[in-house]
C-alpha cells in the first residue's frame, strides 16, 4: 500500500470537513492512522477542501513544494519538513516515526501497527484478530531485531503483555524524548575529566565496544546496558487524593532521585539487590572509530556524563529481569566522573 502511494503520479486528498476559510489542521484526516502513509509516501500531493477548491487557493501542481502548506503540515502533524518533502521508508529515527502515529487512531485497533509497516519498510504478516498489544509488540520486536534501535524503549505508560519493555499502546510515544542536560554543577564535573585515569577510561571504552547489539528472540530482549544497583528504596509519602506513591531511590554511581507511581511497589521490589536502574546502550552511541582517539574520548565522556532516561528493572528467577514502574519518566544522573569510570557494563536478559 505504501509503495502504491509512492508510485502515484498525483495523490489527491479531499478534506470533506474543511470549509475554504478554515485551516486544515482541524481535519479528521490528520487523526486517522492509515492517512499517515498517504501523507508521507507520495512525492506529489494536492489538498482540496469541502467544495473541491484547492486548499486556500494555493496554486501550483504540488502542495509539497509550497512553503506555506509545508509549514501548516508541520504544525498539524509534528513532522519535520525534511520528512514531509523527502521521506524514505526505513528504520532511521524509529522513535520519531512512532511518535508521528501516537496521536492517530484506526477502526481496528491492530491496524495502528499494520499502518506503519510500509513506513518502516518492514514485511510482517497481517494477523487480523490479534490484540493491538501483540501487533505493536511484533512491530517493535522487528525494529529491535533488524537495527537494534534502543530509542523505541523510551516511552512512558502502561507496559505491554507482549513484553515489559514495550508499551501496550502507541500513545505512550506521545511524550517527547526531551534532550537531557548535565547537572547544574556541570562545570566542575567537566573539568574533572582531565584527571581521569587513562587506563580506566580505555577499559570502559573496550567494555562498551565489545557489547553485542540488542536482540529480540523468543519474547526475550537481550539488552546491552550500563547498570546501577539500587542500594535503597524508601516510600516517602502517599497522596490519598491521587493516590500517588512517592519513592526515594539510591543507586550505585547515581545521584539520589525520586519517582511518583500510581500503584505501590510490591514487597519483592523493596528487597536489597532486587532492583537495577539501567541505561540501555548501543554501539551507535559511540563514534565509528574503534580506537580511543581524542574525538571518541570526548564524545564518550560527554555522553556518559549527562542525565539519561533510566529503566527500572526487577530481578526474576533464572537471571532474568522485568521492567517495572514504566508509568513515570525516570531521569537518572551520574554522581561524578569517578562513578562514570566505575560503571558496570553488562548484557541483560529481559522478559
Amino acid at each position: 500500500m505504501f509503495t502504491w502511494y509512492r508510485r502515484s503520479a498525483l495523490t489527491i486528498v479531499y478534506l470533506s470537513d474543511i470549509p475554504d476559510t478554515r485551516s486544515f489542521r482541524t481535519s479528521e484526516w490528520f487523526r486517522r492512522g492509515w492517512t499517515l502513509q498517504e501523507l508521507l509516501a507520495p512525492q506529489t500531493i494536492l489538498f482540496y477542501t469541502q467544495n473541491w477548491s484547492l486548499y486556500k487557493n494555493h496554486t501550483g501542481s504540488n502542495h509539497k513544494a509550497n512553503v506555506d502548506v509545508i509549514e501548516e503540515l508541520e504544525k498539524a502533524t509534528g513532522i519535520e519538513p525534511r520528512f514531509l518533502t523527502e521521506f524514505s521508508p526505513g528504520m532511521d529515527d524509529a522513535r520519531s516515526r512512532l511518535q508521528w502515529a501516537s496521536s492517530r487512531r484506526t477502526t481496528r485497533p491492530e491496524d495502528i501497527a499494520y499502518s506503519l509497516f510500509g513506513i518502516f519498510a518492514l514485511h510482517l504478516p497481517v494477523l487480523y484478530g490479534e490484540s493491538a498489544e501483540n501487533a505493536l509488540g511484533r512491530l517493535l520486536a522487528e525494529i529491535i531485531s533488524q537495527c537494534g534501535d534502543i530509542s523505541v524503549l523510551d516511552w512512558v505508560g502502561e507496559a505491554s503483555p507482549f513484553h515489559s519493555c514495550f508499551p501496550a499502546h502507541i500513545t505512550s510515544y506521545q511524550t517527547l524524548s526531551s534532550p537531557l542536560s548535565s547537572h547544574t554543577d556541570a562545570q566542575p564535573f567537566r573539568m574533572s575529566w582531565r584527571f581521569l585515569s587513562s587506563t580506566a577510561l580505555r577499559k570502559l571504552h573496550r567494555s562498551l565496544t565489545e557489547l553485542p547489539v540488542p536482540q529480540f528472540i523468543n519474547r526475550r530482549l537481550t539488552l546491552p546496558s550500563i547498570t546501577h544497583r539500587v542500594r535503597a528504596i524508601q516510600l516517602q509519602a502517599v497522596d490519598p487524593r491521587a493516590p500517588s506513591y512517592k519513592y526515594k531511590i539510591r543507586a550505585s554511581g547515581l545521584r539520589p532521585l525520586e519517582i511518583a507511581l500510581p500503584d505501590k511497589l510490591e514487597d519483592a521490589a523493596m528487597k536489597q539487590g532486587a532492583l537495577q536502574l539501567v541505561r540501555p546502550w548501543h554501539s551507535k552511541l559511540l563514534s565509528p572509530s574503534a580506537e580511543l582517539d581524542a574525538a571518541t574520548e570526548k564524545r564518550l565522556l560527554s555522553t556518559l556524563g549527562r542525565s539519561f532516561h533510566a529503566l527500572l528493572l526487577i530481578r526474576l528467577p533464572h537471571n532474568e529481569y522485568k521492567r517495572i514502574a514504566s508509568s513515570t519518566l525516570i531521569v537518572a544522573e551520574p554522581v561524578d566522573s569517578g562513578s562514570v569510570l566505575r560503571s558496570k557494563v553488562t548484557t541483560l536478559n529481559i522478559a
